[in-house]
């Protein structure tokens, strides 16, 4: 795997920040909430650990010393657990003493406006340090059974295990280590305000960590792109799966978009070009950002997305089926052998069905685990699920069996490559028995049947991508200086930087004249269209007239529409579809394709990526568009041509703010354009 010296936007001293080899506790107290728990966190994990208060020699058994610099020895870690009053000076000190890494939580609400310029001031002096921070205004960080410079309680069913979060929200953080006994954690890192080191660099360090198995997300904002992409990188080459819930998603200023890439994608489409460009998970809530972390904490993963389930009720198995559905993991009819098989076993399986309802078949203690047993050795399954009614609520009988269930699943997928899941209508936390088999046999019980479908479709989907130049980038640039303009360049100049692409326009001629309009129709072949001669997207304020068959009815036109016009030869009529580009703030150039002309605000319609795109990759996100099934391959090929050709123009010409091509009116052949827009800003030029 690459190193971090092949990044140079990653930073390292991250490992004294999660796994310190000796920490001091700078304020340690016993007098309040937060302090007493920060000094259990840190003796716990058993490494050399010292407090700092100068009125105090031990405090709940840890030694304490005046300074950082009476201690034994330089700490790899500062835990800084005084008020804000204090922290600058308490930071310095430490600083001065020889440490290199802190972990820092105050400079919150309770600094008030105080907390934003010590803050600064820190951070210049951990930059000129080169040292790591964790926070300010966070919990820390929270290992299982190890040492955890945390201010809050860690209760004991906080399990280690391979999966790594970091998160902006200390309170989120914090539900993620009282989930209970189930996702097994390598660590928490609550990662506060970020302002000497953040979610890029943890992330790189998790990638080369051989206990970390997959990381998990949790965004108020993304601070540096460019970094964080390099560190999805990493951990794609390590092979980590990585899933991301990130808040705050707005598409404010989209509305006031000049073109309609911009109005469609917004930022909150860029931010999820942007994760499935680098091949991470989305989630959109956090119940279905621990369902994930579930499954993926699991040392097994799905290996596909055929999917069957046995139930102990049929509208419950119909309500996991929706749900399987709707994440796109259905639930196909089971193989005629297979189905025949169950019946031969069992007469009263009458038609058995996908998910299967096993209830009063047979008794309980043969139906499930036989049913199972033949489920999962008819090799026509990635994952087995058990969808069960777990609550603590139930009776005991209902608890025992429903473990049998639980037992008999993990019985039947030993040895096939099958992932075994369990799944339960309830959200809340199941009965001891059932969650002690699933946990004893490594199988994920999650909660709630449409988090639950939604976490398997996630894990099952994903693939490790490392994003490559695409071989497109090899091309000679195209020259486009005599055409960019400031601004908004007029329809026949886009025309232009379009072709220059390689994008097909629909023919075209200036008239400065109602006459030249009509000799350019008569030159260019009926029937035509007229236009005003400026911008794009003038349909919608009457400046086109279509379908003009004579030189009358053309000069007629350019009379109406007055001034110069542009006459383009009419492109047969068929399905409309639209590509453009528009340049993020965060994320950089970002491609569109979806339905065309008037639909193309159509928001939910479009798919849109990250620039650069390869041919195979533009293919792919025009065949993901619905509405453009229909179209030929010859269309298809010529639209995912045309996104390539957009990533190209945004990636050799930065000043080209902004592309639309719409419609492209998509024909047997290929698809041909017969508007298009090039926004030009020298002033965003990178």
């Amino acid at each position: 795997m690459a190193s971090l010296q092949a990044h140079p936007h990653l930073r390292g001293g991250i490992r004294p920040l999660l796994f310190p080899r000796s920490l001091a506790i700078v304020g340690a107290s016993d007098r309040t909430y937060g302090q007493v728990e920060a000094v259990q966190n840190v003796l716990r994990g058993g490494i050399p650990a010292w407090g700092v208060n100068p009125g105090r020699a031990d405090v709940a058994g840890m030694p304490c010393a005046p300074s950082v610099a009476d201690l034994p020895e330089v700490p790899e870690l500062a835990l800084l657990v005084v008020g804000h009053a204090r922290v600058e000076a308490a930071f310095d000190e430490a600083a001065d003493a020889g440490v290199r890494a802190f972990v820092l939580p105050g400079l919150g609400s309770e600094a008030g406006a105080e907390a934003r310029p010590a803050a600064e001031r820190i951070a210049a002096r951990a930059a000129e340090l080169d040292a790591s921070v964790i926070g300010p205004n966070c919990m820390g960080v929270a290992v299982p059974r190890g040492t955890s410079p945390w201010i809050g309680t860690l209760p004991g069913t906080f399990l280690p295990g391979g999966v790594a979060v970091v998160s902006h929200s200390g309170s989120i953080a914090e539900a993620l280590v009282s989930l209970g006994p189930r996702v097994g954690f390598r660590c928490v890192v609550s990662a506060g305000a970020e302002i000497a080191r953040d979610a890029a660099d943890l992330c790189a360090f998790l990638a080369a960590d051989d206990e970390t198995r997959a990381v998990g997300l949790f965004l108020e904002a993304v601070r540096r792109p460019e970094a964080l992409a390099a560190a999805f990188d990493l951990l794609a080459e390590a092979g980590k799966a990585v899933v991301c819930l990130k808040v705050g998603r707005s598409r404010a200023g989209a509305a006031a978009a000049l073109t309609h890439t911009g109005a469609l994608v917004g930022s909150e489409r860029a931010f999820s070009a942007y994760l499935r460009a680098h091949g991470v998970i989305q989630v959109g809530d956090y119940p279905e950002l621990v369902e994930t972390l579930e499954v993926l904490g699991r040392r097994r993963r799905p290996r596909g997305l055929r999917v069957a389930a046995i139930s102990e009720s049929g509208g419950e198995g119909a309500l996991l089926a929706d749900h399987g559905e709707a994440a796109g993991m259905p639930f196909e009819p089971l193989p005629d052998v297979l189905a025949r098989s169950l019946s031969a076993e069992f007469p009263n399986y009458l038609a058995p069905g996908n998910p299967l309802d096993a209830w009063a078949i047979d008794d309980a203690d043969k139906v499930y685990p036989r049913s199972l047993e033949l489920m999962a050795g008819s090799g026509a399954y990635d994952v087995i699920v058990a969808q069960v009614d777990l609550s603590q609520f139930r009776g005991a009988g209902e608890a025992t069996w429903c473990a049998m269930i639980v037992r008999s699943l993990a019985a039947a997928v030993e040895g096939t490559g099958v992932f075994p899941a369990v799944a339960s209508v309830q959200t809340s936390d199941p009965p001891p028995g059932p969650a002690d088999v699933a946990r004893a046999h490594d199988i994920p019980l999650l909660r709630g049947s449409g988090n639950a479908m939604r976490a398997l479709a996630n894990v099952a989907r994903w693939r490790p991508v490392v994003r490559g130049a695409p071989s497109e980038e090899d091309a000679e640039p195209v020259d486009l200086y005599d055409l960019l303009a400031e601004g908004a360049l007029a329809e026949f100049e886009s025309a232009l930087v379009l072709e220059r692409y390689g994008v097909a326009v629909a023919p075209r001629r200036r008239a400065a004249t109602p006459g030249d309009a009509a000799a350019a129709a008569a030159e260019l072949g009926f029937p035509v269209v007229v236009k005003v001669d400026g911008p794009a997207h003038k349909e919608a304020a009457g400046g086109v007239v279509l379908g003009l068959e004579d030189e009358e009815a053309v000069i007629a036109a350019a009379e109406r529409l007055g001034g110069p016009v542009l006459v383009a030869r009419q492109a047969e009529r068929g399905p409309e579809a639209f590509c453009g580009m528009t340049r993020d703030e965060l994320y950089g150039p970002v491609l569109a394709v979806g339905p065309g002309g008037r639909n193309v605000e159509a928001l939910s319609l479009a798919a849109v990526t990250l620039a650069p795109v390869g041919l195979d990759a533009a293919l792919a996100l025009v065949e993901g568009v619905g509405v453009l099934a229909d179209a030929t391959q010859s269309a298809r090929e010529t639209l995912a041509r045309t996104l390539v050709a957009l990533g190209r123009l945004a990636g050799e010409h930065p000043d080209v703010a902004a592309v639309d091509v719409n419609p492209l009116i998509l024909g047997e052949d290929g698809a041909v354009a017969v508007d298009g827009l090039v926004v030009v800003d020298r002033g965003g030029s990178e």
